[in-house]
């Protein structure tokens, strides 16, 4: 009889443990946080996830729909100015398509800032859902339509929220009127103080300083160990394709990538006692496929790119055949497109990825709309001074980024593909003169590529660097205009040999 109660305390003892696993193997509540949607808020084969159709605010919609537990929605703005759809609203696109969707709240970036504060403190004060402006002051008072920090529920939970945009956003800009970026950390600092009065069970950071490459600017981590108390920094205006997260101390920082391809989702976990005791991260990829897409808010993402194709389909030049391009290898248009870029910049060579490359130009008439679509990004050319052993390393390196070939003018290189990684390149001329590894030459790449977006980040070991400002698309443009009818150029700058 004792043996029997005592294997009867024991499996409900188990059982009581087994079940107490599975009610913290899913998380209490969930952040899904979205930045850096760049204009890109529409479902489009990704070569990043094998040309699946992903992204877009319609399957984020109907993801959204086929959640269960209590979340909250963020965005952390930088959301037009990569795509004529996005630009030629000057991002009122999101206070209609992205209406229905249930954000809680919003930041802005420095990059919205493009059309001066009168159009955006337009989109704020009209915008169906608040941004959250914890250090931004507009004639001494949070904007319109902004509030300095919110409290929003999680079922049961209660999280605080607070948005601080980088001091940098209104430098240099003009017609920014009465705006002003106070000090962050001092702001965040004040602001998390408040929450924690307010007895909020998370405290959640939205962060638009977008420095994580800048040695001297304020950066998410230096944040997060100034200001305690912030459980989850949702990082923002950093506009790179994939996720990252960093921890530091208890505090989670979370870049969700950019683009919409994909959504952040924070999985966040409180005890008993109200008390966070875990956060999680995972980067949710929106597939169509797996989720579908909302067909009222497909409908009228599909009228804001009807509309936005009208004043984009003036002719900007001729082709008597199409331009191709190749993400694993040379290209007509990889060609075409590093030539225009080496010619405008009186280079020494111009090298381009293959992946900024997102379309082929179709022969005929060529439209500002094509060329958007050809390379919806707003790149800026970058001038390097390189010596040559550097360059060889840095075309070297570039042999290993998958799906994304270096596209070069100026430059003639022998390549066996099969060899191991460092011994590809067997021989490299530049103009028809072998490169010389000590020789200086100047390089004309993107800032995107200096930056090691593309993957090719070897190009940072160059002497010097200068930012031209002007934009890739703006020169492409010029090319195409200038050329009554340019012929596709020969391939083999890259030969391969045994």
């Amino acid at each position: 009889m004792l043996r029997a109660v005592r294997f009867l305390f024991c499996l409900c003892v188990t059982l009581l443990c087994l079940g107490c696993h599975r009610t913290q193997a899913l998380p209490s509540a969930y952040l899904f946080f979205t930045s850096d949607i760049e204009g890109v808020f529409w479902s489009r084969p990704e070569p990043r996830f094998g040309n699946e159709m992903t992204g877009g605010l319609a399957v984020l919609k109907a993801f959204l729909d086929k959640q269960t537990l209590p979340y909250v929605l963020l965005d952390g703005g930088n959301w037009y100015a990569q795509t004529p759809e996005g630009t030629l609203s000057k991002g009122e696109y999101f206070n209609t398509t992205a209406a229905s969707l249930p954000y809680a709240g919003r930041l802005f970036t420095d990059k919205d800032l493009l059309y001066s504060w009168g159009s955006l403190g337009s989109i704020i004060k009209k915008s169906p859902f608040p941004f959250i402006l914890s250090n931004v002051t507009a004639g001494g008072k949070t904007p319109p339509g902004a509030k300095p920090w919110l409290i929003v529920p999680a079922g049961e939970y209660r999280i605080g929220i607070l948005g601080v945009v980088g001091r940098q956003a209104a430098q240099g800009k003009r017609r920014t009127g009465g705006l002003v970026v106070q000090d962050e950390i001092e702001a965040a600092r004040k602001t998390v103080g408040i929450l924690q009065q307010k007895g909020v069970n998370a405290i959640v950071l939205m962060s638009a300083l977008g420095a994580a490459d800048d040695k001297g600017g304020l950066t998410d981590a230096r944040l997060a160990e100034e200001v305690p108390g912030i459980d989850v920094i949702l990082s923002s205006n950093l506009g790179r394709e994939a996720a990252e997260t960093q921890k530091v101390g208890r505090t989670l920082i979370v870049y969700p990538g950019a683009k919409l391809d994909s959504v952040g989702q924070v999985g966040l976990f409180f005890d008993k006692n109200g008390q966070l005791s875990n956060v999680q991260f995972e980067d949710k990829v929106l597939y169509r496929r797996d989720f579908g897409e909302d067909a009222s808010v497909a409908e009228q993402i599909a009228a804001v790119r009807r509309n936005a194709r009208g004043p984009m389909n003036r002719p900007v030049g001729k082709l008597p055949q199409p331009l191709n391009g190749d993400l694993d290898g040379e290209s007509t248009l990889g060609n075409w497109a590093a030539d225009c870029i080496r010619k405008w910049a009186k280079a020494d060579a111009a090298i381009m990825n293959a992946d900024s490359l997102r379309a082929d130009l179709p022969a005929g008439e060529v439209t500002q709309y094509d060329l958007y679509e050809v390379y919806p990004y707003a790149d800026h050319i970058m001038f390097l001074d390189i010596k040559g052993v550097a360059l060889k390393n840095a075309l070297e390196q570039g042999l290993s980024v998958p799906h994304n070939f270096a596209q070069i003018s100026g430059l003639r290189a022998d390549y066996n593909p099969q060899a191991i990684a460092g011994k590809r390149i067997r021989f490299v001329t530049l103009n028809g003169a072998a490169l010389s590894p000590t020789k200086v030459y100047r390089v004309a790449i993107t800032d995107h590529m200096l930056a090691g977006g593309a993957g090719h980040d070897a190009f940072i070991d160059s002497l010097e660097f200068k930012n031209t400002q002007v934009e890739v698309r703006t020169i492409l443009r010029s090319c195409l205009a200038g050329s009554k009818e340019p012929a596709a150029p020969a391939l083999g700058r890259w030969r391969k040999v045994e």
